[in-house]
């Protein structure tokens, strides 16, 4: 049987591909659908006004963001966090096919 540990490393991993994909399509479509150039921002913030994005770690006085990232950099980000996630992904599934055998995990 898989863990609940591994089926949680494999629903996280899953997880951050799909929001990570979705949020290249996302930009995608609206640099396409207004004839954006790829420098510029693509996502709204709550206000509707167009945005670069922000990188950051966002827990009380530990806090630290960069503001302001363009949307290229960005999207390359994006592109090596999929990539990570699959490599992880890959190593799970290991994991889980070795737990299914009732191997040692």
């Amino acid at each position: 049987m898989i863990t609940q540990e591994t089926a949680a490393l494999i629903y996280h991993a899953y997880r951050e591909l799909e929001a990570g994909q979705k949020l290249l399509d996302d930009m995608k479509t609206i640099r396409e659908r207004e004839h954006l150039d790829k420098t510029a921002p693509t996502i709204r913030d709550a206000f509707g006004q167009p945005r670069h994005l922000q990188l950051g770690i966002p827990s009380g006085e530990n806090a630290h963001r960069i503001l302001n990232v363009s949307p290229v950099l960005a999207e390359s980000v994006i592109r090596a966090h999929i990539e990570n996630k699959r490599a992880e992904l890959a190593t799970i599934q290991e994991r889980a096919r070795i737990e299914l055998e009732g191997g040692e995990g």
